[in-house]
């Protein structure tokens, strides 16, 4: 499924730099096909994991890489996927140590989860603790190196931020603030996977409490894919039942200039997450490269992304509020 760690895999994949500087061969994690498997056993998983193992090991026999880049997950079925898989990578290092030939071990982590699943058995303690054995760690935000508390036998830490490449030039740019600061009417964006902990209810919640305020001038625009049938049918039955249909829309997962134009045409917005993985979403950095007022809340490193500048770091008690104070702030 898309999230954080896939799109910054995509980039590194992608990426005219290290393709210049490195002769590179990559090995694509495949485990879950949506947001909620992610995390979870499926029976599925053990074919994918022998596919994963017998590429990993062919690469090494054949590529032989002095360096290797890998994404760990902190804890659930995935980690124990990564024990596998990383032995293999272990022993192999282990063999060209022997040789008189090194080769470093990078460990990328996306998300949140180390210190809680270390914390719940001496046995994910030691466990994790061979898995970052020598190994020098990636975090995405200077937050998570508390995760590492009380570990020990990795090498170095380093922070590495998200980023986001803008979909608009400079000139586009100055145009299209210029625009949404002229708006007679109110275009709010929700983009990110589609589940709850993400907060699209919440936003829905929003929608409801503007139609019930009488404002007919504002529009929820919702897109991102399903994190489950269940997800789903809240999404339509809540809009139904509420009549909502004239103030949402659902545009579905969106990519290319479909998403470009959704972040050109939107006027604020909103991403009231409390994902217990969230760090440094793309998606916020996204709607801040195409200029958008942002309403979100204290999640992961978000304070790190966030200013009084660009929007409005909320919470459930205040989200209304806060709301309606970055309708005035930034569009009248």
């Amino acid at each position: 499924p898309v999230h954080g760690a896939a799109k910054v895999g995509d980039t590194i994949v992608n990426s005219e730099s290290i393709r210049n500087n490195f002769k590179t061969a990559f090995v694509k994690i495949e485990s879950s096909n949506k947001i909620d498997d992610i995390g979870s056993f499926k029976i599925r998983k053990i074919f994918l994991l022998f596919q994963l193992l017998f590429k990993v090991c062919y690469q090494l026999i054949v590529f032989r890489p002095h360096k290797v880049y890998y994404t760990p997950s902190p804890s659930g079925f995935a980690f124990y996927r990564d024990i596998v898989s990383v032995s293999l990578i272990k022993f192999y290092v282990f063999v060209r140590r022997i040789v008189a030939r090194s080769t470093e071990v990078y460990f990328h982590y996306h998300a949140r989860g180390i210190r809680d699943f270390t914390a719940a058995s001496k046995i994910s303690r030691v466990l994790t603790e061979y898995l970052i054995k020598n190994t020098n760690i990636i975090f995405i935000s200077d937050l998570m190196h508390k995760e590492l508390e009380g570990l020990n036998y990795f090498k170095h830490v380093t922070t590495i931020n998200n980023g986001s490449r803008s979909g608009i030039t400079d000139n586009e740019f100055d145009s299209v603030v210029n625009d949404r600061c002229d708006a007679k009417s109110v275009n709010v964006l929700y983009l990110s996977n589609m589940i709850k902990e993400k907060g699209y209810d919440k936003v829905l919640e929003l929608a409801k409490h503007q139609k019930e305020a009488g404002a007919n001038k504002v529009h929820f625009h919702f897109a991102g894919s399903w994190g489950s049938h269940a997800d789903q049918e809240f999404f339509f039955s809540f809009i139904k039942q509420h009549d909502l249909e004239n103030l949402v829309s659902y545009h579905g997962f969106v990519s290319g200039d479909q998403k470009k134009e959704l972040f050109k045409t939107s006027h604020l917005f909103v991403f009231p997450t409390s994902y217990n993985r969230e760090i440094f979403p793309l998606s916020l950095l996204e709607a801040l490269s195409y200029g958008l007022p942002i309403l979100t809340y204290d999640t992961g490193a978000i304070k790190e992304v966030m200013t009084d500048q660009v929007g409005i770091i909320s919470s459930n008690h205040k989200i209304y509020k806060d709301f309606e104070f970055l309708k005035e702030k930034y569009l009248n």
